[in-house]
Order: C-alpha cells, then sequence, then structure tokens
C-alpha cells in the first residue's frame, strides 16, 4: 500500500501593501499573508501529492508555534478536510514563513491520525525550525561544481523537493534541478537526495545522480 507522502514545496508569495494606522503593529499584515501563503502551499502539496483535483478545506486559521529557525521566519500548523475521488480526508500540515522574503520556506503536509492504535512510528513530522532547503542545495551547488570546475549555471527546482524524517533523527531531502557544464554545453539534469541531521540542520550525506 502507498504510504502517505510528506512533501515539501517552496514559492514565493507576492504581499500586498496595506495601509495600516501609525499604531498599528506592522507584524499584523505578514501573520496574515503568512497563514494564506501556507494554507496556498498546503493546497498545491496535496494536488501534488494527491492528484491536481484534491480540493482542500481548512478548518480554521493556522496558529503560531515557537521555535522558529531565526528572528525572520515563523512556523504555523493547521488541518483540514482533503476531497479526492476516492473520498474525504483529514489533513494537518507545517508551514515555515520567511517574513523578511514574504516566502514560504517549506511546507510538509501529512494525513491526520485516526483512531486506529499507533503503530511503532517509523517516521515522524520534519521539524522545519531546523531544517532548511538552502543547506542541501548549497551542498549539492558544492559537488557539482567539483564535477565540473567551469559549470556556468545551477538551478534547483522548487516543486520537486520532498522531505521525509525517520524517528531516529535523520531527514532526507530530496528534489532535482539542471545544470550547464560549460557556457558550450547543452542543460544536464540531475537529482539530489541529502541526509540532514535534523536536529541541528547539518547535511551529514549527499547522493547526487545525472
Amino acid at each position: 500500500m502507498k504510504q502517505p507522502l510528506l512533501a515539501l514545496t517552496l514559492g514565493a508569495v507576492a504581499v500586498a501593501a496595506s495601509a495600516a494606522p501609525a499604531s498599528a503593529p506592522a507584524a499584523s499584515g505578514p501573520d496574515k499573508a503568512a497563514a494564506q501563503a501556507c494554507e496556498r502551499a498546503a493546497q498545491d502539496t496535496l494536488r501534488d501529492t494527491r492528484g491536481a483535483t484534491a480540493a482542500a478545506t481548512f478548518n480554521a486559521a493556522p496558529t503560531a508555534q515557537p521555535g522558529a529557525a531565526d528572528a525572520t521566519e515563523i512556523v504555523l500548523r493547521g488541518g483540514g478536510q482533503v476531497r479526492t475521488p476516492s473520498g474525504s480526508r483529514a489533513f494537518s500540515y507545517s508551514c515555515t514563513y520567511d517574513t523578511q522574503a514574504a516566502t514560504v520556506a517549506g511546507v510538509v503536509v501529512r494525513d491526520a491520525t485516526t483512531h486506529q492504535p499507533a503503530p511503532v512510528a517509523r517516521s515522524v513530522e520534519p521539524d522545519l525550525s531546523h531544517l532548511s532547503p538552502t543547506a542541501c542545495e548549497s551542498a549539492a551547488a558544492g559537488a557539482l561544481k567539483r564535477r565540473w570546475p567551469n559549470v556556468a549555471d545551477i538551478s534547483f527546482s522548487a516543486d520537486t523537493r520532498a522531505l521525509t524524517q525517520d524517528a531516529g533523527g535523520n531527514a532526507s531531502l530530496r528534489g532535482q534541478g539542471s545544470a550547464l557544464p560549460t557556457v558550450r554545453d547543452p542543460a544536464t539534469h540531475f537529482s539530489y537526495d541529502c541526509t540532514i541531521d535534523a536536529r541541528n540542520g547539518r547535511v551529514i550525506g549527499l547522493r547526487i545522480a545525472d
């Protein structure tokens, strides 16, 4: 049986400027924008993993959690129901939003727990407070530069990222990208798989395949 996929996606979200009274805290706008961006990212992830017709409804606005990666990021958690041709199912999500860049840094979506007895955990929800695609992709870029010293361009596809974490604390971030080994070469596609220590975000393993 196919296991539920924990997926992580990254995308830029434009934040509309809004006039606010001088006495209003500046964070009130980004908080609303963060909630909307995170819900959009969760919906996109559900469509990627459940099919293009998957439609999500959210229970309520997400709640902010302590322990963000740094002062510019907040972690929001929420949940809802997703409808697919095979039925409806509850889900939860955890989303990291960069308030400075106005982007979703990562989102993890998983099935909500059911009334069945919990089995011995083989995987856990990734802790986004210490996991960043940047560390993995920087390591991948460094490996590609060593492979192709004259590489002209390296780009990563944000919508191909997928993140899982085992109960032992190690996370695996997988994705795809393309590179120009030299200015005269055609684009070469590659995939990467990083093993990350979820306790501190350190990359402890990397595999790249053409």
